[in-house]
């Protein structure tokens, strides 16, 4: 048996950014023309808060015992976030995507979500180690089902029918779920097997989808208790990653899955513009024009972002110790 990971990088997570990303694009892409039932098999909704879960338990995990520097932190967040969905956003206008915009449209609405969640995690750190995880993901509950009860949905029960300043309340509570299995899922004891969670989480997913298209039950209420689910799934992937190795081809997809997040609609649009195919045929040439773009937009950017944060954390230091050096003078 592996031991647990004491790095920065936890094996398993990829695997999971992997399963997400695919059932996004299949949702979009083949689901439309899928015959009967079968078109809830993939799902979009439920992939976005597997991610607000595991995007949680990333920024965390590294600060779950250490204090933050803020500056570092937001620099090496939005290097690596902004400059790909500001050249997505582009290429989806140059496309005529006019959907595809952060305000009221699909895919960036997430990103917008993310955004403000890094910002407010310098605040959220200090507050959950004066109160707990506990407390903080039962405020955002409420505040959650306050907004999307209070306000409702749109005729299809998304949960991002808020715009760009409610958005974020109703997928909090994931995110601070992520944060809290960061910090304890060494001790979290889990029944069970992967391929049970695997299942059980699948199985539910494309439940809540149809729920949402045909009840009155849509997303935007069953969201909440769908991250906790996926929670349990997450702490499976990690715990069979640490046991049997990571599953070596879905990592690899998942290092990409900013780009396939972002891209595969915009990928898409071209394809059915100037190729005449099946939408199977669609789906994979839009999988496979993504690579470019991680190749020479996403992974550019995750390396600026790390050099930025090095170099201002060594500006950080430097201060602290000139300061100090004055101090004793």
């Amino acid at each position: 048996m592996r031991s647990l990971p004491s790095s920065n990088r936890i094996e398993g997570l990829d695997t999971v950014r992997a399963v997400a990303a695919l059932s996004v694009v299949f949702a979009h892409l083949l689901g439309p023309s899928m015959p009967g039932i079968s078109r809830y098999i993939f799902t979009g909704h439920p992939a976005v808060i597997a991610f607000f879960v595991v995007s949680g338990f990333c920024i965390h995990y590294p600060y779950r015992f250490r204090g933050l520097q803020v500056a570092p932190f937001l620099a090496g967040r939005f290097i690596r976030i902004v400059p790909p969905a500001t050249a997505a956003f582009i290429l989806a206008q140059v496309l005529g995507m006019k959907a595809y915009n952060p305000i009221d449209g699909y895919i960036l609405w997430s990103v917008v979500c993310e955004a403000v969640y890094y910002c407010l995690y310098p605040l959220i750190l200090p507050i959950s180690r004066r109160i707990g995880w506990p407390i903080l993901i039962a405020t955002s509950v409420i505040a959650s089902y306050g907004v999307a009860i209070g306000l409702g949905s749109d005729g299809f029960g998304n949960a991002q029918a808020y715009g760009p300043q409610l958005n974020w309340v109703v997928g909090l509570p994931a995110w601070l779920l992520g944060c809290y299995l960061a910090e304890n899922f060494e001790r979290l004891k889990l029944p069970g097997n992967v391929w049970g969670w695997r299942a059980a989480t699948a199985a539910s997913a494309s439940t809540l989808y149809w729920a949402t298209m045909n009840t009155g039950a849509g997303f935007y209420l069953t969201m909440v208790p769908f991250s906790a689910l996926a929670g349990c799934w997450i702490l499976g992937e990690i715990r069979s990653a640490s046991e049997r190795g990571p599953i070596s081809t879905m990592e690899s997809i998942g290092g990409a899955c900013f780009s396939i997040y972002l891209v595969h609609a915009i990928a898409a649009t071209a394809v059915e513009r100037f190729v005449i195919s099946t939408p199977a045929l669609v789906c994979l040439l839009s999988l496979a024009l993504v690579y470019p773009f991680y190749r020479w937009i996403e992974k550019p950017s995750h390396g600026a972002a790390r050099h930025a944060k090095k170099a201002i954390e060594e500006l950080e230091r430097r201060r602290r110790l000139k300061e100090g050096i004055n101090l004793l003078g």
